[in-house]
């Protein structure tokens, strides 16, 4: 079967340089040659995008050949600061775990460094700006006073309205932003997530999830031993949190890519698939199949037959909308789509759900006030209007988000019909 990737040069609304690296980190024929071909101008936007969408340590494994020399000496940089970072974020994580140990939290650690050795080689290799932890419900307020006892505080600034997690815990001190992702000296937050399946925000019902703190296990990673998720489980959660995030419309490339790496390095292991297919049901499975889908598609790794086996059995409605509409979520990154609306809608089993979904994706409940940080976003792009403009800087906002959100629903509903009418074409 042929990868999607193999037509990327035809993405609507996707840079070249952007699709020139990700040509590159395809796991089966890369090609660096379009790479090696950019302009100075475009290795600046290129970096840019890679800061942002949490890809220029990837970036950096590539072999460097035929690079500009001042691309690499950055590359460079960057591993070494990211390095001294990861030192910092052992101590932060020490302290924290202690601090939840003696305040008697249970928690598991997700994401972050836990996704090394399977998913990247090595924790220093992958940026992280918090630790999250996972701990049960009813324990969040014990963690939370756990962590305030050691200068911990809730950061009041940041949105957390679909967060899985409450208000990121952060250490308020002196040290400010020099533009640097991987500045050694910047502090690590906290976030304490609640659950690790938000249905209350999807609206579909998952319940295995829970089954997943009953299998969690503990794991060293670079002289840091953890609780965390079974690898089998850490899978699952990955594969969901794909899912969530395209319901959500945030940027996925990262994960996907992680991903893609876990089941290239897999596809030999028949011992893993078949644990996999006897732990998580076939629901589950189908659910993490989309995930699947899209690292094969973007990044064509290999795959374990068994992996090929509930691809191919996804429902029809869902296996349509994969081969429609999987690279939405690489466009979404340059201009806003709605697409994963209909994904999202075919998973439901309500009708209420799926109104409820419907009226919140095309009018969106919320505006931002003119004070919130996201007013001065554009697709996680900074923008200045100079000082003492924030009214026409709200201004700005508000026009770009009419705008923006309007083509976007519009655009989405034209797509969707256009997709349902497709199923009732009559044959010649």
């Amino acid at each position: 079967m042929p990868s999607q990737m193999q037509r990327t040069g035809k993405m609507k609304h996707v840079p070249v340089e952007v699709v020139a690296l990700i040509s590159a980190m395809r796991l089966t024929e890369p090609d660096l040659e379009p790479l090696a071909q950019l302009s100075d101008k475009k290795w600046v936007s290129l970096l840019e995008f890679c800061d942002i969408a949490h890809l220029t340590l990837s970036l950096a494994q590539l072999p460097m050949t035929g690079f500009p020399r001042w691309v690499v000496e950055r590359l460079q940089t960057n591993l070494a600061d990211n390095a001294l970072r990861f030192e910092q974020l052992k101590k932060t994580y020490r302290e924290a775990a202690d601090a939840l140990d003696r305040a008697g939290v249970e928690y598991i650690v997700i994401k972050g460094f836990t996704q090394a050795p399977d998913y990247v080689r090595d924790p220093r290799l992958r940026l992280q700006s918090d630790i999250d932890l996972c701990c049960p419900q009813q324990h969040i307020p014990a963690a939370q006073t756990a962590l305030q006892a050691i200068g911990y505080v809730p950061d009041d600034t940041a949105d957390s309205t679909n967060a899985d997690h409450v208000r990121t815990m952060v250490r308020l001190g002196d040290c400010q932003w020099r533009g640097n992702f991987y500045d050694p000296q910047m502090p690590f937050g906290i976030e304490l997530h609640f659950c690790l399946w938000n249905e209350r925000i999807s609206r579909v019902h998952i319940p295995e999830v829970e089954s997943f703190w009953e299998r969690r296990t503990e794991r060293e990673v670079a002289g840091l031993s953890f609780p965390c998720l079974s690898p089998i489980d850490h899978l699952g959660y990955l594969a969901l949190h794909l899912l969530r995030n395209l319901f959500l419309r945030d940027w996925i490339v990262h994960h996907v890519y992680e991903l893609a790496v876990f089941l290239h390095s897999r596809a030999d292991d028949c011992s893993f698939w078949r644990n996999w297919s006897e732990t998580h049901s076939s629901s589950l499975r189908s659910k993490e199949a989309i995930a699947f889908y899209h690292a094969r598609a973007w990044f064509a790794c290999r795959i374990h037959p068994e992996v090929e086996r509930v691809i191919a059995a996804l429902p029809a409605r869902q296996s349509e909308w994969l081969q429609r509409f999987s690279n939405s979520a690489l466009e979404n990154m340059f201009r806003e789509n709605k697409d994963a609306l209909w994904l999202q809608i075919s998973l439901l089993s309500s009708n209420q759900d799926r109104r409820r979904v419907l009226r919140r994706t095309l009018i969106p409940p919320r505006v931002a006030s003119i004070h919130e940080p996201k007013v001065q976003v554009r697709n996680r792009r900074l923008v200045q209007f100079g000082s003492g403009s924030s009214l026409l800087q709200y201004l700005a906002y508000l026009i770009f988000r009419s705008s923006s959100h309007g083509g976007a629903s519009i655009a989405t509903l034209w797509s969707g019909l256009r997709w349902r009418l497709s199923h009732y074409r009559l044959a010649p």
